[in-house]
């Protein structure tokens, strides 16, 4: 692996013991689903055995909690095994920082900039924010463009730590799809080190819920990293550790367009639409397989890239993302048309015949969750969908 956290996670400071296991856990879960190939039958079984710092608050519930919350990720069967750590921590490269009230993860992404950008504005303290990144080269770009525009346009400029995790090998799985656990669990760390009682993980509404857009296509699982059930589970093994930590998605109500017309309300047509442009949503990044296509671009036409465009439509903001779609002429363009069919296809049978409520009915909530609420949410952020234009 790749990473200069540490061990003991000695670069955050003074970190509980429970949560330096807890990043340890998600962390070599994250190295174990990136390194294993997946079978065409899909799922996987996984045994990972993890040294930790001590074993006893994960002999009840909580080891069981976090390897369903695996399953519940990423589709597979994990056997998690807990073995004592022999090795003593060294003192905490960093010295103790002042307490914070919260922290928030900024990805690099749309909606965690429009997260940021909420939370500053509505925040008595603004939040302390953390971002993870791996290998790929524009969400680090993304992360750092957002970063440096806060910091010289707010003040007094957030606290922003950006840290590296990521594995050294060619990975055999492309989705990821426990990246936003182990990017919980970073947060979790910098949040219990400073003391901070909220970590916010701020995505649209509508995108988490991970409703299945036709009859033959389940919800994206990569999606599931803020249902509202994976809060509800995160929310639930942290009490299981003893933590007074509380994860929560500020947009959970609101779709993509909503959320950005809130952040549009509170502030005046500035620089933050350019910033805002220059955020990565795409949930390929694939464009170097095209004949002059560029990785590093939005793509324009996967699922993640149409609610990002009609998210802008919907707000009333100017898009100045540069999207791959209409960069590509000729062949190129058809050929990225076709690599996007199932999504684009998706997308519009899900605007033409709605999502159906025993979908919804169907589908697993956390305890009180207002399936009404949901269905409505649902149909507000399929309207946005159907305002973008998939030729």
């Amino acid at each position: 692996m790749k990473s200069a956290i540490g061990w003991w996670l000695p670069s955050l400071g003074s970190v509980p013991t429970q949560v330096i296991d807890l990043a340890r856990i998600a962390g070599g879960a994250y190295l174990a689903d990136r390194l294993s190939s997946r079978p065409s039958a899909f799922t996987r079984r996984l045994h990972l055995v993890v040294e930790v710092a001590d074993p006893e608050p994960w002999e009840g519930d909580a080891i069981d909690q976090f390897a369903q919350l695996l399953f519940w990720l990423t589709g597979d069967t994990w056997e998690l095994q807990l073995v004592q750590d022999p090795t003593t921590p060294n003192d905490p490269l960093a010295e103790a920082s002042d307490a914070v009230d919260s922290v928030a993860l900024l990805s690099g992404g749309l909606d965690s900039y429009l997260g940021a950008l909420h939370l500053i504005s509505t925040q008595s303290e603004s939040p302390l924010f953390v971002g993870h990144y791996d290998s790929a080269t524009a969400v680090r770009r993304a992360q750092n463009t957002v970063r440096s525009w806060l910091q010289e346009t707010r003040t007094p400029p957030p606290s922003y730590t950006q840290i590296e995790f990521t594995q050294v090998a060619a990975k055999k799985e492309s989705s990821s799809r426990s990246r936003s656990l182990l990017f919980v669990a970073l947060g979790t760390a910098v949040a219990a080190s400073r003391g901070a009682s909220q970590l916010f993980v701020p995505e649209n509404g509508f995108t988490s819920l991970n409703l299945p857009l036709h009859p033959n296509r389940a919800g994206a699982l990569s999606t599931r990293s803020t249902h509202p059930e994976t809060f509800y589970r995160v929310n639930t093994l942290l009490q299981s550790l003893g933590l007074s930590l509380v994860v929560t998605n500020p947009f959970a109500a609101y779709t993509k367009g909503e959320e950005m017309r809130l952040v549009a309300d509170s502030h005046p047509a500035n620089d933050w639409e350019r910033i805002a442009g220059l955020t990565v949503s795409c949930s390929k990044l694939d464009g170097a397989r095209i004949k002059g296509g560029n990785s590093t671009l939005n793509c324009g036409l996967c699922y993640a890239c149409v609610t990002r465009r009609g998210a802008f439509i919907a707000a009333g903001v100017k898009d100045s993302t540069i999207y791959l779609s209409n960069e590509l002429n000729g062949d190129a363009r058809v050929k990225l048309l076709e690599r996007r069919y199932s999504d684009r296809a998706a997308i519009s049978y899900a605007t033409t015949r709605g999502i159906d409520d025993d979908a919804i009915d169907a589908g697993t909530w956390p305890p009180g969750a207002d399936l009404d609420e949901i269905s409505e949410l649902a149909r507000r952020g399929l309207a946005e969908l159907g305002q973008v234009d998939l030729t």
